[in-house]
């Protein structure tokens, strides 16, 4: 009988979690959508999907009221919040979003609720009564925290905002909120990102655009900066020493040809974790609602050659942590009748992960439960030697 035991935690690579500003395609990754967090650690070229759209819908639940489940239109933060190294999940990050969606704006900060939804860390609100700008409007672009002695969250904007508490700001200033003091300085102005920039790259690479993302470099306490332009340089991260101590420089192993993009992209969010959680296998759907006996095709990818790959489903959702296992974390509730089911009865299609990192199975939509109209149902896999991919949802009717 497949058992749900913990895997042993082992100490991990510097990886960078980000997102894109546009849809793009990785090696092993034929759609990558711009609302997708991808992975990628120090080393040879190459990233991969870590958290799918799908992924998200499932997180996410119906956030706007219609019924439907919801996912981001794109993401234009990333930031790590609480560091868990190997245990890293998405609970720990934070992100802010493109576009308003339902009830949440695009300059909040938000946070996964453990379980299903999502939350506000910090409001829009919050950001727009600490600067006080006359003028604009306020949507953030890049976050990055910092922490001891003082609490500080640096930030940049996605628009220009005229008026505020610190003059007129540009969307390639860099801001830090000290939420310890209470107060909000500019740690860069876009003139002075527009000189690191030069002075990393030798000069003549022309106006920077805007500053789209932020991050600190773990052990250094390093600034890391993407910048808008030039396209030659926009998926590249930077670095600065918010000291002056050290020269800028762009970081060795992230310049945008590391990432391996098929298709030319921008990274639009970026948040280093030291030690950082390991690959997560992405099981994927063709679409998310099915009717009583169609066929679901389920796609594994990023699993490890020569594991078996278990499929997992439940009606119920939870929490329970998984460090460093995939994704971290077992999203379905394991008191769940239908997965106690599933796995007193070993039906969980065992499938032997071929040299690719993929595996698929098919499984037949089962009629809906008397009196029900439809039902919602959550899946995971579970690759013995990769652990726990994200989890997906699909609505039968």
């Amino acid at each position: 009988m497949l058992t749900l035991l913990p895997l042993v935690l082992a100490q991990g690579p510097l990886v960078g979690l980000a997102s894109t500003t546009s849809s793009t395609r990785l090696p092993q990754d034929p759609s990558v959508l711009d609302e997708a967090w991808i992975r990628r650690q120090e080393g040879p070229p190459g990233a991969a999907t870590w958290l799918s759209r799908h992924a998200e819908m499932a997180l996410a639940g119906d956030l706007d009221g219609d019924g439907l489940f919801d996912a981001p239109a794109g993401i234009d933060a990333l930031c790590l919040w609480t560091p868990a190294g190997a245990a890293t999940t998405p609970y720990d990050l934070r992100f802010s979003l493109v576009s308003d969606l339902g009830p949440f704006a695009d300059g909040d900060l938000l946070a996964w609720l453990p379980g299903q939804g999502v939350g506000v860390e910090i409001a829009e609100a919050d950001f727009v009564a600490l600067l006080q700008p006359t003028s604009g409007s306020f949507d953030l672009d890049g976050v990055a925290r910092r922490t001891g002695p003082a609490d500080e969250v640096w930030f940049s904007l996605n628009s220009d905002l005229q008026g505020t508490v610190l003059g007129d700001l540009a969307d390639g200033d860099v801001l830090v909120w000290d939420r310890t003091a209470g107060t909000v300085s500019r740690a860069f102005t876009e003139a002075d990102i527009q000189a690191l920039v030069d002075s990393a790259t030798g000069g003549g690479t022309g106006p920077i655009g805007d500053t789209i993302a932020l991050s600190f470099l773990p052990g250094t306490g390093e600034l890391a900066f993407v910048v808008q332009s030039p396209s030659s340089l926009d998926a590249s991260v930077f670095v600065a020493d918010p000291t002056g101590l050290a020269a800028p420089r762009l970081l060795l192993g992230w310049e945008e040809s590391d990432w391996d993009f098929q298709q030319q992209t921008e990274i639009d969010a970026l948040a280093f974790v030291a030690d950082g959680p390991p690959p997560a296998p992405v099981l994927a759907l063709d679409v998310p609602f099915y009717a009583p006996g169609e066929i679901a095709r389920f796609k594994l990818r990023h699993g490890v050659p020569g594991s078996t790959a278990h499929g997992l489903r439940a009606r119920r959702v939870g929490f329970d942590p998984r460090p460093g296992e995939g994704i971290g974390f077992l999203f379905l509730d394991p008191n769940d009748p239908l997965l106690i089911s599933q796995l007193a009865h070993h039906n969980t299609w065992p499938q032997i992960v071929d040299s690719s990192g993929s595996a698929t199975y098919d499984w037949t939509v089962p009629p809906l439960p008397p009196g029900l109209t439809e039902v919602d149902l959550f899946f995971q896999a579970l690759d013995l030697a990769g652990g726990f991919s994200a989890p997906i949802v699909i609505r039968v009717r």
